[in-house]
């Protein structure tokens, strides 16, 4: 059985495509269905290769797959459309599987808008792809597959969901052997310049319990939090170390700094490789304790989750953090010695205000953070922002295409501000955050070398022209604030 197993490429080129990271979802489906199936496996990356369309029609013509499995979010989904009718073009008989969190929110959705696709796998894909695999190796039926919804004759079958993977260590580690290491030339996390080191990305959990508003997490994983154990871990890190030569590691996890006897025989394993790392947190998951024991095994920057400095934001977004707690966060992440990196979210609910706004860039100039990304929130399905904005009528289309969370106009507006005022905003906080003397005097302060020089130069470049097109794109003035 030949299975190729693919990620589409953007519909538009955003400033988040200078983050540019190893397809971990789909390697890890790829080895675990070489060990189940008599299977032989490829994986094309389209964030990486160039002109997908005659790529892609060119390896199907090559490889030959029986099975083309999709990985999609929300603003790919409509490049794996096209991809999976160019499948269907070279071999009307190749089965189209389709999964990832746009699928897993709306399945049956998902196959009546695209005839291309047949079967959509619903969260975690391992087993789901497994089971597919050896019914169409044995001739068994598609449509009794948990965790699926399937097209039969014309009509669309939803299937229950089977129960998630227990025991993480039982997966094989991700099947990197198929990725093209040399074809990353991005940066893997912002702060990070991944021509000065070999970069690779690392899930040691999945899940995470908390129920914010504008977050699809638990569309796969259900609120659950499933745990590797610190040896599973580290015998990946090991085999990336010796056969990769990887040497610095962003650990993914939603909430990688939950469980700290577990956090600390990891980063004792990490400090004993001598490897170098970063991780995204939540600012109530650590202490100076654990950040210090951090620092010490090698962790470079931690990111976390602001979206707002509004207290009545917080609690909107189910945030389940406070404002002091965002302050200590940072504060002892400082002291300890790592990079910090905020996350901004505007429009994360939509009543949201100028006042509340005001209150998150005060915030930022106190955590003093050395990286900050501003986002306007994407109401995606599965969310309960989605929801909200549905039920308000603030959503104006279903072209997921428009869904790309950096470089689009919204189709959407909250209470109070239009799409080109929620660009405008972006943009002002932007400049108000970047380009302020304090700030420009803690990057040059922070200048150790030529390498460290020129990568400052290249984003701030990419920042200026992001800041020119978004200005280009907002047809108005900012709303006025403080």
């Amino acid at each position: 059985m030949r299975v190729a197993l693919v990620h589409p490429p953007e519909s538009v080129q955003s400033i988040g495509s200078e983050i540019v990271q190893h397809p971990i979802n789909i390697a890890s489906i790829a080895a675990y269905i070489r060990r189940e199936n008599d299977a032989e496996v490829e994986l094309w990356d389209y964030a990486v290769l160039d002109h997908p369309s005659e790529d892609f029609r060119e390896r199907m013509r090559r490889f030959k797959p029986q099975i083309v499995g999709f990985s999609c979010m929300t603003p790919l989904i409509v490049q794996g459309a096209e991809l999976a009718r160019i499948a269907k073009q070279e071999d009307p008989e190749v089965l189209v599987v389709v999964g990832g969190p746009h699928v897993s929110a709306i399945p049956e959705h998902t196959l009546e808008q695209y005839e291309s696709f047949d079967i959509s796998a619903i969260g975690e894909g391992e087993q789901t792809m497994s089971e597919i695999i050896h019914a169409l190796e044995h001739g068994l039926p598609l449509e009794n597959i948990a965790s699926t919804a399937v097209r039969i004759d014309g009509a669309i079958r939803r299937n229950e969901l089977r129960d998630l993977i227990h025991d993480l260590d039982d997966l094989p580690y991700p099947a990197r052997d198929l990725i093209d290491l040399e074809l990353y030339k991005g940066s893997s996390s912002p702060g990070l310049d991944s021509s000065l080191q070999r970069i690779t990305e690392l899930f040691t959990s999945r899940g995470c319990p908390m129920n914010c508003i504008f977050c699809a997490s638990a569309v796969t994983h259900r609120n659950k939090v499933r745990f590797r154990s610190a040896e599973h871990v580290l015998g990946e890190v090991r085999q990336c170390v010796e056969q990769y030569g990887i040497q610095h590691f962003t650990i993914d996890d939603d909430t990688f700094t939950y469980g700290h006897k577990r956090l600390t025989a990891i980063c004792d394993g990490l400090r004993e490789l001598g490897v170098s790392w970063d991780c995204d947190s939540r600012v109530d998951s650590v202490n100076p304790e654990v950040l210090k024991m951090m620092a010490d095994s090698g962790c470079k920057k931690i990111a976390f989750g602001v979206e707002t400095g509004s207290p009545r934001m917080l609690e909107l977004i189910k945030k389940q953090i406070t404002v002091e707690q965002i302050e200590d966060g940072f504060d002892w992440a400082h002291r300890a010695g790592i990079l910090t990196s905020a996350f901004i979210m505007i429009g994360s609910h939509p009543s949201e205000t100028i006042e509340d706004l005001d209150q998150t860039l005060a915030l930022i100039k106190r955590i003093r953070p050395d990286f900050v990304l501003v986002y306007i929130a994407v109401p995606y399905p599965g969310t309960e922002l989605y929801h909200i904005m549905h039920d308000q009528e603030l959503v104006f289309t279903e072209d997921w295409n428009e869904y790309d969370i950096v470089r689009t106009i919204p189709k959407w507006r909250t209470e109070n501000f239009s799409p080109d005022q929620l660009v405008a905003l972006q943009e002002k906080l932007y400049r108000k955050i970047y380009f302020t003397p304090r700030f420009i005097a803690q990057k040059l302060f922070a200048i150790r070398s030529l390498d460290d020089f020129r990568y400052m130069w290249d984003k701030g470049f990419s920042l200026l022209s992001f800041l020119g097109d978004r200005r280009k794109q907002s047809k108005i003035s900012a709303p006025s604030g403080d």
